[in-house]
C-alpha cells in the first residue's frame, strides 16, 4: 500500500492542469534485447527503410499493431522487417498486401487501437516465430515485457537496435486519474509504470508487450518519453476472436 501511495504521489506531482498532448511513441531505460526477441517482432517501415512502428507476428501471414500506426496508410508504401534485433543486420523484408483496422477504432480517444497487416508472402518460420494470443485478462502487478526500436529521448530518432524493458501492469484506477487531462483510459486498455526514466518513446507505438510466449498488448499512447506518467496499451484479450477470424478467413483462400 505504501508503495502504491508513493507511486501515486509521484504521478500527481507531475500532472499539469493543462492538457498535455500525447504523441506517437525507443524504449527509455531498457536494455539491449537478446536475439530471440527479434524473432516475433515486426518493424513497420516506410519505403526508405525508416522504422515507424512496431508489431507482432501472430500467424504465417499477419502482424498485429496499433491502428493509429496504419490507419489511412497505403500498403504499397509500407514494408515489414522481421526476424532480427538489429535492423542493420539480418532480418527478412516483406511487402504489405493489405491493412485491416478494427471497425470501431476511434482516432481521438484511441479506443480499439488495433489493426492487422497481411504480407504478400508468408513469413519464413525458420527465422521468425509466431506469438500466441493471450485470452486471459491481465491483473495489476503482472510482469510483462516490452520490446521495440523506439527513441531514447523526446524528439529523438528510432534506434536500429532493439531494446527490452520489464514492466509491471499498473493500477487501472490510478492510471485513469493520472491521464484524465489527456483522454480516458478504458477497459480495453491497460497501463504500465515503474519510475521516471523507464517507458515508451517515439517509434514504440504498436510494439508488442508479451508474457512468456503470449502477446498481451500493443503500445497505444501516453506522454513520451518516460517523464513520470504511465504508458497506455491496447489489451489483446478482447480482440482474440477478431484477430483469429481474419487469420482463418485468409487461410481458407490459400
Amino acid at each position: 500500500m505504501n508503495t502504491l501511495c508513493h507511486v501515486f504521489a509521484i504521478i500527481l506531482s507531475l500532472i499539469s492542469i493543462e492538457k498535455v498532448s500525447a504523441i506517437d511513441f525507443r524504449i527509455v531505460g531498457g536494455s539491449k534485447a537478446p536475439e530471440e526477441y527479434g524473432k516475433f517482432h515486426a518493424s513497420i517501415q516506410n519505403v526508405t527503410g525508416h522504422h515507424v512502428c512496431g508489431g507482432a507476428v501472430v500467424s504465417k501471414w499477419y502482424v498485429v499493431t496499433a491502428a493509429h500506426c496504419v490507419h489511412g496508410a497505403n500498403p504499397r508504401f509500407m514494408n515489414i522487417v522481421a526476424g532480427t534485433n538489429n535492423l542493420d543486420v539480418g532480418g527478412k523484408r516483406y511487402k504489405v498486401a493489405s491493412i485491416i483496422v478494427y471497425d470501431r477504432y476511434n482516432s481521438t480517444s484511441r479506443e480499439h487501437d488495433i489493426g492487422l497487416l497481411r504480407t504478400k508472402r508468408p513469413f519464413d518460420l525458420r527465422f521468425i516465430e509466431i506469438l500466441e494470443l493471450r485470452r486471459q485478462t491481465l491483473e495489476e502487478g503482472d510482469e510483462v515485457t516490452l520490446v521495440g526500436f523506439g527513441a531514447q529521448k523526446p524528439h529523438g530518432s528510432s534506434t536500429r537496435k532493439m531494446y527490452v524493458l520489464e514492466l509491471p501492469v499498473f493500477n487501472q484506477e490510478i492510471c485513469e486519474y493520472a491521464m484524465r487531462y489527456n483522454r480516458p483510459v478504458t477497459d480495453g486498455m491497460f497501463c504500465t509504470f515503474t519510475k521516471i526514466g523507464e517507458g515508451t518513446c517515439h517509434g514504440d507505438s504498436g510494439s508488442p508487450l508479451i508474457k512468456g510466449k503470449e502477446l498481451v498488448g500493443v503500445v497505444s499512447w501516453g506522454i513520451p518519453c518516460a517523464v513520470g506518467f504511465p504508458d497506455v496499451h491496447t489489451r489483446i484479450s478482447p480482440y482474440v476472436e477478431w484477430i483469429q477470424s481474419h487469420i482463418k478467413q485468409y487461410f481458407c483462400y490459400i
